[in-house]
């Protein structure tokens, strides 16, 4: 597998020594590269507002996801999923807990495989001793390299400096898209553009057009452009090397922006991820099968040639679907689960995305929804505020979220933003008969009200 003249060309302005014929006794290069609270804001998946110049030129020569989902809406059930190949129900670190034990993971099948692997940048999963890596160089939140492009590109350097002749699988996630949102305009070197205004942001529908929404939305907007930056940055720096001839790679995110309606709920701003492949053997296109990020690690032991596969996944590898193929008997349902995020009580909601359709059931009994998000976002109080003021439509919006109706259907070909629930409409009986079927019968989720 070859990189690739295009491909290579959108990596680096300059691409060194002419592209060699990699070795037939090593499998290929493996990069997973994933964002934090990132969901689909790429100008790629039609956010014109932000600028993500080098991920768009990437999704212009590699394989482009349309319809990717994250297992939960909050980073270590999502982050344990992909590292596991199975749902929250299975490997059990819902909330922020720990997997369970004797469950196999991403650094030691890829090892037994014969890979060197290796991890930069937040790990997102418990506890760390159950998460091998050969190469292991992790930022914390309040590190100074956390959010840094050079910091990036110096660990990379670090792990590509190995004297490991051993074919590679790095992950290397990034916070800048994590709050706190950066406030200086997230400089990430010199010929920095100025921060995005705040007056060009688009804002989703589910939240309120002020100017201090609008304000936090372009520092997040700030935020992934500096990840764009680094990730271009760190793939300049790979295709100066013989090994990114044999690369395939790809990118995503754990979970949606941390505003309403999207980190920790069940919502598409919440759970529906971006997927990006690029590399040797990736057909360039589109591609509207329903994915899980529970298909990483099945796919990357498939492309590494691994022996051992746990019969378990939950996954299945996406290596088929990088070549253009469509397997027989892929799945036509996708299933998400979140529990709690910090705040208490737990209001525990399960959902179902099928053809047009998503279905969310949440067992709220009375309670009053609350998360993390709501306790650090401008954007909450802002439409709290103004639903006090006297918005109709804005207060329904801000009950629905903190008392969760039982059932919502939504049809995302008419309200992708997921305003109007129809799950009380005599119309769509049929389709809300499908989803509880569904949602009642997978054993990919748990079910608190059993």
């Amino acid at each position: 597998m070859r990189l690739g003249i295009v491909l290579l060309a959108v990596l680096s302005a300059s691409c060194g020594t002419p592209p060699q014929d990699p070795p037939t006794d090593r499998g290929p290069n493996l990069l997973l590269l994933v964002s934090d609270d990132q969901g689909v804001v790429l100008g790629c998946y039609g956010a014109d507002s932000v600028q993500t110049p080098r991920l768009d030129a990437i999704a212009q020569v590699g394989r482009r996801f349309t319809r990717a989902y994250a297992p939960s809406a909050v980073c270590t059930p999502s982050r344990s999923s992909i590292y596991t190949g199975l749902m929250p129900a299975r490997h059990g670190a819902s909330g922020f807990g720990p997997i369970a034990d004797g469950i196999p993971v991403w650094g030691e099948l890829l090892g037994e495989a014969g890979y060197r692997t290796g991890l930069i940048g937040k790990v997102g999963a418990k506890p760390l001793r159950r998460f091998p890596f050969d190469f292991l160089s992790r930022s914390g939140r309040a590190d100074e390299g956390a959010r840094s492009l050079q910091w990036h590109v110096d660990q990379l350097d670090a792990f590509l400096e190995q004297d490991d002749a051993r074919p590679w699988a790095l992950v290397v996630n990034f916070r800048d898209s994590h709050w706190p949102f950066p406030t200086d305009g997230a400089p990430y070197g010199e010929g920095s553009p100025p921060p995005h205004d705040p007056a060009r942001v688009d804002v989703p529908g589910a939240l309120v057009d002020t100017p201090a929404v609008r304000a936090e939305l372009a520092r997040f907007h700030d935020g992934l452009r500096r990840m764009d930056a680094t990730v271009g940055a760190m793939l300049d720096r790979l295709a100066q090397e013989d090994e990114a001839e044999d690369l395939i790679g790809f990118f995503t995110s754990d979970n949606g922006p941390p505003f309403p309606f999207a980190k920790t709920t069940l919502y598409e701003a919440g759970i529906h991820m971006p997927l990006v492949a690029f590399g040797g053997g990736v057909e360039p296109g589109v591609d509207d099968h329903l994915i899980s990020l529970t298909d990483l690690l099945p796919t990357f032991l498939d492309l590494a040639g691994a022996e051992r596969r746990p019969s378990a996944f939950d996954g299945r590898s996406l290596a088929p679907l990088l070549e253009g193929g469509d397997p027989a008997g892929w799945r036509t349902s996708v299933f998400g689960t979140h529990d709690a995020h910090r705040v208490e009580p737990a209001v525990p909601s399960r959902s179902v995305r099928f053809d047009d359709w998503k279905y969310i059931r949440t067992w709220s009994e009375g309670l009053r929804f609350e998360n993390g998000v709501m306790l650090t976002s401008d954007t909450w109080p802002e439409m709290v505020g103004r639903a006090a003021e006297g918005d109709a439509d804005l207060s329904q919006r801000v009950q629905r979220l903190q008392f969760r109706p039982a059932e919502e259907l939504y049809d995302l070909s008419r309200d992708p933003q997921e305003l109007v629930n129809l799950a009380g409409d005599p119309g769509t009986a049929e389709a809300l008969a499908e989803a509880r079927r569904l949602l009642a019968e997978t054993d990919l989720v748990s079910d608190p009200g059993r």
